[in-house]
């Protein structure tokens, strides 16, 4: 049950199929391979690091630097969401700004690919949300040492989508809780998709998952029962412990780093209305709310859109 449960949850949660383009970094169907995705990478410039995160688990990135050969604004570290979770699945999202001054920090996080860590034991699920901010702070270590020792400029930007956007404002809720030096690099926060309490967003998951899978099918008619099942079996297992996890609403209402809100008005998986909510309580937030239906895939099948806004983010957050 508990392996049924995750996969119809966690599969679908992140992902969105897409239409096919021209582009490899844009096709979800090439994506899927992730060798030949990784192969892309290093052909554009990539190098394989690895970094510890402060509960000492190693992790697996692929690092662009490109300050010998023009520059640099700044570095952009990507924070994946629960599934894919790797390197090669945010490849979609540097594709966006390859052509632009930046180095870029790509890594699979804990329990996912070539990185350590446990992924779908129950153990795991159930604290899910607690330790994985620690693989940010490793990422933003990483890149911060690397600047230094190479008179590289310090400012980092975050992307972060679904839950990689959750766990990157709880990486920088701790560093600010604790005075870490290294949060004046922090320039900006791009917020795609997230969430802000893990609770929230698992029934409208399970019920989008199980419309996606059984829209137009035979099998139409199991999606209901199976929702009930499902949301059940949540309630009952897990949401006790969820429940415990200290939400970002705070720190993002609070805090002085500037944040891009990315979410699509009629998501299915991560409902918009509590990040709404919340952004009206913030320093002067920068939001665009999508007339779309996707979770965090709009830049897929609208990238040239999503690239024009991204980059006059980019420049507004240039000190």
């Amino acid at each position: 049950m508990t392996y049924i449960f995750m996969t119809v949850l966690l599969y679908g949660i992140c992902t969105q199929a897409s239409d096919p383009t021209n582009q490899p970094f844009l096709n979800p169907e090439q994506l899927r391979d992730t060798q030949t995705t990784q192969q892309r990478l290093l052909s554009h410039g990539f190098k394989k690091i690895f970094f510890m995160t402060p509960d000492k688990l190693k992790l697996c990135g692929l690092f662009l630097d490109k300050h010998q050969s023009e520059k640099i604004k700044g570095t952009i570290i990507y924070c994946a969401g629960f599934y894919p979770g790797t390197k090669e699945g945010m490849s979609s999202f540097y594709s966006l700004i390859a052509n632009q001054p930046y180095n870029v920090l790509l890594f699979d996080a804990r329990g996912h690919q070539e990185s350590e860590g446990t992924l779908l034991s129950y153990s795991n699920l159930k604290q899910y949300g607690s330790t994985e901010y620690q693989d940010i702070i490793a990422a933003i270590n990483f890149v911060q040492k690397y600047n230094e020792d190479h008179n590289i400029n310090t400012n980092i930007i975050i992307h972060g989508i679904c839950s990689g956007a959750f766990n990157a404002a709880k990486a920088l809720e701790y560093m600010t809780k604790h005075n870490d030096p290294n949060l004046r690099t922090i320039q900006g926060i791009i917020f795609d998709s997230g969430w802000l309490q893990l609770q929230d967003i698992v029934e409208s998951t399970i019920n989008a998952e199980l419309d996606k899978r059984f829209k137009n099918s035979y099998f139409s008619w199991l999606a209901k029962p199976l929702s009930y099942i499902l949301n059940n079996f949540y309630l009952l297992t897990l949401k006790h412990y969820h429940a415990q996890l200290p939400g970002i609403e705070k720190f993002i209402q609070t805090t002085t780093i500037p944040i891009w809100f990315v979410h699509c008005i009629n998501d299915p998986y991560v409902p918009i209305q509590p990040v709404q909510k919340c952004t009206q309580q913030c320093n002067a937030p920068r939001c665009w709310w999508i007339e779309h239906n996707s979770h965090a895939s709009y830049h897929m099948k609208h990238h040239q859109e999503y690239q024009a806004k991204l980059l006059d983010f980019l420049e507004q957050i240039q000190r």
